[in-house]
């Protein structure tokens, strides 16, 4: 292979990974359209020096499928053609994650790696470009030297030499990394003809001043490279390019250009993310302002994946506490590591809320397996616990029974999430803000009408956002009991709302006494809201049967009321999960699919009227069964 001196120094490089959407049939397709001509074209062209990343689902399939590959991959390693870089075994965003979990994640990839490439990573691909100094120490400690790095990141630094044009040394607590500047702007890149694409990088670059960028190519693009696109093919006409005399660019890998690295400038470039990432996450448009927004303030903006990145370091705590059974161990960490995957907290923009759906119920069914796991057989009993789970400065309520989990939260008394362990699935993840079983509204008749008809009432209802108070448990009959005061109309009439939920791996009750404490009478609506993670637009559609006025009427879920209703049931025909809601007394109630969140709300109501300082009793009961 010839020597360059050039003052642009390339290295061309891509992902080899598999999304969670995908079912594993549709891992051969991948594999065939993408990966296979991928590995043919590198061995083929000698002097074409390349950067992957190999993710740990990947390299398992492959292990199992298609050894040849490593067989390749081993052999271009060993002529320093291909250079394999590390990273997170399941494609973490490292900045969210324990520490524990940053190290054990990269030592695991590194252990496939040097397994079937032959050779220990000295390098590392963050996923999004999602940084934050305190990963250094972790990174550190597994052997790793430097990392890509979206060059608006550096640019965002605001220092002085600082441009993205060449690497830099970075430092936190007196450990440091080099970071190499990524480019991922390239997102078609075979519409841009070879030499076009050099001038553009070119262009970006201080004249006669050596720099190096390295240029991910999304795994999409990889098989308009090496087919006939009219013009012919992409990478056959970047390699006679780069056959020419005085050419402009030289390739080579990030490993090849620091081996006999110069003195960089030392930077500080803070927590960040690369601002060409398609997703709705991010808080502002500006590219500067998102390369220097931390990843936990896109997650604390959004209800859905704070509950999800809560529930991660929860299980998290708990897979960690085990001791003694190190395959136990080990199976709730490999499971909790898969629901830290990037784009269960980085949804793809292009992402229909069927797929949203699909990789939250991916990332739940992890933790809930891994939870599971952690749990001794034996020790485990049920228990209420008061924890500060969603870290919001207010302790939740905790209930872990064997078949299922109640998160209780203090504002609006409502279960936050319910888990059903058989089926590993959370079902008040509902991808929306008020979510919840067992919100309690009181309100008049006309906003009850307004809900009834699918929209949102006029006036604020009485307990909805309210901060419940007295949370009293008793685990030795898995109780809570909670209470919230309101004030409710015009006159502003205090009302007591007591709350007390039984918990049973059946089911659970709740029972409601309301007290009118104003010296004038009460008259309005009690309603209470259930909002269940049942889609209406699942392939196995789910069903519903009412017993209301003495008959039973059955159908696909709909929009509808019904008064005098005894019970309810909905049927789950995905997950053979049903769920049947019945009262003490006969209650109005409202069946609305939610089609923008795939989820289903019931809401029961009761006309109330009440005497100064009277009070009325409700019972509901919620029965599961699997």
């Amino acid at each position: 292979m010839k020597e360059k001196t050039t003052p642009l120094k390339l290295c061309l490089g891509t992902t080899c990974s598999f999304s969670p959407l995908l079912d594993q049939d549709a891992y051969e397709d991948v594999y065939s359209c993408h990966y296979k001509p991928l590995i043919s074209m590198l061995y083929n062209n000698p002097e074409l020096n390349f950067t992957l990343y190999l993710s740990g689902l990947f390299i398992e399939w492959a292990e199992r499928n298609h050894d040849e590959f490593f067989m390749i991959i081993e052999e271009l390693v060993a002529r320093k053609q291909v250079e394999v870089l590390g990273g997170g075994y399941y494609n973490p965003l490292y900045p969210i994650i324990p520490p524990a979990d940053r190290v054990g994640q990269t030592e695991l990839l590194t252990t496939a790696l040097r397994k079937n490439a032959g050779k220990r990573p000295r390098g590392l691909y963050l996923p999004a470009s999602a940084w934050d100094p305190s990963i250094i120490s972790s990174l550190n400690s597994c052997g790793i030297e430097y990392i890509l790095l979206d060059r608006f990141l550096f640019k965002a630094a605001g220092q002085t030499g600082v441009d993205g044009t060449l690497p830099v040394i970075l430092e936190d607590n007196g450990k440091t990394i080099t970071a190499v500047p990524l480019d991922i702007s390239y997102l078609n890149i075979h519409t841009t003809a070879p030499d076009v694409f050099i001038q553009e990088l070119s262009s970006g670059f201080p004249t006669g001043r050596e720099a190096v960028t390295v240029v991910m190519i999304q795994q999409n693009e990889l098989q308009n490279l090496f087919t006939n696109n009219g013009n012919g093919v992409w990478i056959d006409a970047l390699m006679e390019l780069y056959s020419r005399e005085n050419v402009e660019f030289e390739l080579t890998t990030p490993a090849k250009y620091l081996k006999n690295k110069p003195q960089y400038f030392r930077a500080s470039i803070g927590a960040g993310i690369s601002p060409l990432i398609k997703t709705e996450s991010f808080p502002d448009t500006d590219p500067m302002m998102i390369a220097r927004t931390s990843l936990k303030q896109i997650i604390v903006r959004s209800p859905s994946l704070m509950n999800l990145y809560a529930k991660m370091m929860y299980v998290h705590a708990m897979a960690n506490q085990l001791k003694g059974d190190k395959s136990r161990k080990k199976n709730a960490r490999e499971e909790l590591w898969q629901a830290q995957n990037h784009l269960l907290y980085l949804v793809p923009a292009a992402q229909t809320i069927q797929e949203i759906r699909k990789l939250r119920n991916y990332a739940y069914r992890s933790l809930l397996l891994a939870e599971k796991s952690s749990r001794i057989r034996g020790i485990f009993s049920s228990s209420i616990n008061a924890y500060d789970f969603d870290m919001d400065g207010q302790k939740e309520y905790l209930c872990q029974l064997d078949t299922i989990n109640c998160y209780v939260h203090n504002l609006a008394g409502k279960i936050f999430e319910f888990d059903i362990l058989a089926v590993n699935r959370n079902y008040v993840d509902c991808v929306s803000v008020d979510k919840g079983l067992f919100i309690d509204h009181f309100m008049d008749k006309e906003d009850a009408q307004r809900i009834r008809d699918g929209h949102k009432p006029v006036g604020e209802p009485v307990f909805a956002h309210t901060l419940y108070q007295d949370g009293c448990v008793d685990t030795s009959r898995m109780e809570l009991n909670l209470r919230a005061n309101g004030f409710y109309g015009s006159f502003l009439q205090p009302i007591l709302l007591r709350k007390q939920y039984m918990f049973r791996n059946e089911g659970i009750q709740v029972q409601y006494i309301l007290k009118n404490e104003s010296p004038f009478p009460l008259s309005g609506i009690f309603m209470i809201e259930l909002d269940l993670a049942i889609s209406p637009e699942s392939p196995k559609e789910p069903v519903m049967a009412v017993y209301t006025e003495d008959v039973r009427k059955e159908g696909p879920i709909e929009t509808c009321t019904y008064d005098d209703v005894s019970w309810i049931r909905l049927d789950d025909q995905e997950t053979g999960t049903r769920f049947t809601l019945d009262s003490n007394e006969n209650s109005t109630a409202t069946i609305i699919p939610i089609h923008d969140t795939l989820s289903t709300k019931v809401f029961l109501s009761w006309n109330v009227e009440l005497s100064p300082n009277f009070e009325t009793e409700k019972m509901v009961f919620l029965k599961i069964s699997c």
